[in-house]
C-alpha cells in the first residue's frame, strides 16, 4: 500500500519523507509490490522517524542501517524480515584473482528470459539452501520455480544480465549464477548477483568460487565497473565473496512496516 503523498511514477529515485514540513528522513524509493524504502536514513531522532514511517509508509518495506530506527520500528510492530550485508567489488581490481579450476567438465548453459526452470534446478536449489542453512529454502517446487522465473525475466528485479547460467554435469544442473541489472546505482542498484549456489556433494568443491569468479570476469569484460549483492549475515558465503574482492557497504535490517 504506498501513501498518497507519495508519487510512484518513476523505478527508483531518491526521495524524501516530510511531515509537517520537516524532512523526517531519505530513502530510495524502489517500485514494487510492496513498494520499498530502500537505505532509509532519519533525519530526526529514531523514535519521531518510526512513528512517521509507520504512518506514512504502512505495508512498506524498509532496509536501513540505522539500529536505532530498526528497534524502534520494531516497537511498533515492524516485522523483521532479514539481517544482511550489502557487498560491492570493484570490477578494475580482478587482475590478481584467479581460481584452481580443478578439471571441471561441465556444460554452460546460458540464461534467457524464456528460460524454463527444470525440476532438477528445484533440487540443486533445495539443495544448496538446506535445513538449518541462513537462507533455508521454504518455498514449495513451485514458489521456487516462480521465483527462479521471475527473476530470469527480469520481472522480480531488473532485467537480465548474459552473464548468467546454468552449469550441467551429464545434462543434470550443479551449479546456478543469476545476474541481473537493478534499477538504481550501486549498491542498492546496479549490476546484482541474485543468486549463486553449487551442488553441495563434496566433489563439486571449488565450483562455486570458480563459477563467480567466471561472472566476475565477464561482466567486467563487458563493460561493467562494479557487481553487487546482498548476503544474510552468519551466511559463510560471505567469505568466499570476500576472498575474491567484494567488500563490505553496510549491513543492513530489512523490515515489513506494520499496515
Amino acid at each position: 500500500m504506498s501513501p498518497p503523498d507519495h508519487d510512484l511514477d518513476g523505478v527508483e529515485r531518491e526521495t524524501h519523507l516530510v511531515v509537517d514540513d520537516t524532512v523526517v528522513g531519505r530513502y530510495h524509493l524502489y517500485e514494487a509490490q510492496p513498494p520499498a524504502a530502500e537505505l532509509f536514513v532519519a533525519d530526526v531522532p529514531a523514535a519521531r522517524a518510526a512513528e512517521a514511517v509507520v504512518a506514512k509508509l504502512a505495508g512498506w518495506n524498509l532496509t536501513t542501517t540505522d539500529e536505532s530506527l530498526a528497534s524502534e520500528l520494531i516497537t511498533r510492530g515492524a516485522r523483521s524480515l532479514r539481517y544482511y550485508s550489502l557487498l560491492t567489488c570493484d570490477l578494475a581490481s580482478l587482475d590478481e584473482v584467479d581460481v584452481a579450476r580443478r578439471g571441471f567438465e561441465l556444460e554452460a548453459q546460458q540464461l534467457t528470459p524464456k528460460f524454463n526452470p527444470p525440476p532438477d534446478l528445484v533440487t540443486l536449489i533445495r539443495g544448496a539452501y538446506p535445513p538449518g542453512h541462513r537462507d533455508e529454502e521454504l518455498g514449495t517446487d513451485d514458489e521456487i520455480k516462480l521465483d527462479v522465473t521471475r527473476a530470469v525475466r527480469g520481472d522480480r528485479l531488473g532485467p537480465l544480465m548474459p552473464q548468467s547460467r546454468l552449469l550441467l554435469d551429464a545434462g543434470r544442473a550443479v551449479a546456478l549464477a543469476i545476474v541481473n541489472r537493478v534499477p538504481g546505482v550501486a549498491p542498492t542498484g546496479g549490476v546484482w548477483l541474485t543468486d549463486l549456489c553449487r551442488d553441495p556433494d563434496a566433489k563439486y568443491a571449488g565450483l562455486g568460487r570458480s563459477l563467480l569468479i567466471d561472472v566476475l570476469k565477464d561482466c567486467r569484460d563487458g563493460g561493467e565497473t562494479s557487481l553487487s549483492l546482498a548476503v544474510t549475515e552468519g551466511n559463510r558465503a560471505r567469505e568466499l565473496y570476500e576472498s575474491v574482492g567484494f567488500s563490505l557497504v553496510a549491513t543492513t535490517h530489512k523490515l515489513r512496516v506494520p499496515g
